[in-house]
């Protein structure tokens, strides 16, 4: 019980001092100038085609949704099943803000395009900037659950799904 009660301190510690560091979670399109076409209509979406987004939704569902499940989908996504210490009080309440935070960042819980970023591209590059830091989880998270980070096959899933996608946008 002592080893369990040293292991909840510096997670809570550790919860306060790191989180998610100092990125802006604010939709960066908000600041943007509004972009009319060539007969003053507003443009809305330059963005990829409803058919795109669905191919790649299906080869995300196909080869990385399962492993963003056993990795990310705790905090990025829907979760249903909360480990014990969840009911230890002030865990609640942490763990609460941490989801909450992890979904404003990137909301994996309807499949891909993801909510968070703005746009499909820049989903795909905050995940490819993630994988390559392996900064996700964050350490706190990793204190508690050894093997939560992602293995180098993984990493190689991810990467071959963010690039083929990116090339199905035709964005470099």
């Amino acid at each position: 019980m002592h080893r369990i009660l040293i292991v909840f301190s510096i997670f809570l510690i550790s919860n306060v001092v790191l989180g998610h560091g100092d990125e802006d979670h604010r939709d960066p399109r908000a600041s943007q100038q509004v972009k009319l076409d060539d007969d003053g209509f507003e443009i809305i979406s330059s963005g990829p085609s409803k058919e795109v987004l669905a191919q790649i939704n299906q080869i995300y569902k196909k080869e990385v949704k399962g492993i963003f499940s056993n990795k990310c989908l705790t905090c990025h996504g829907v979760n249903n099943s909360m480990p014990w210490y969840y009911s230890i009080p002030g865990a609640k309440h942490l763990m609460d803000k941490d989801m909450r935070e992890a979904k404003e960042h990137m909301d994996m819980s309807n499949d891909f395009p993801f909510g968070g970023h703005g746009s499909p591209i820049d989903d795909l590059d905050a995940l490819k900037k993630t994988v390559d830091k392996g900064n996700m989880p964050p350490f706190q998270y990793k204190i508690i659950h050894w093997k939560s980070g992602l293995s180098d096959k993984e990493k190689k899933i991810i990467k071959k799904w963010i690039q083929g996608s990116k090339d199905l946008i035709g964005s470099k």
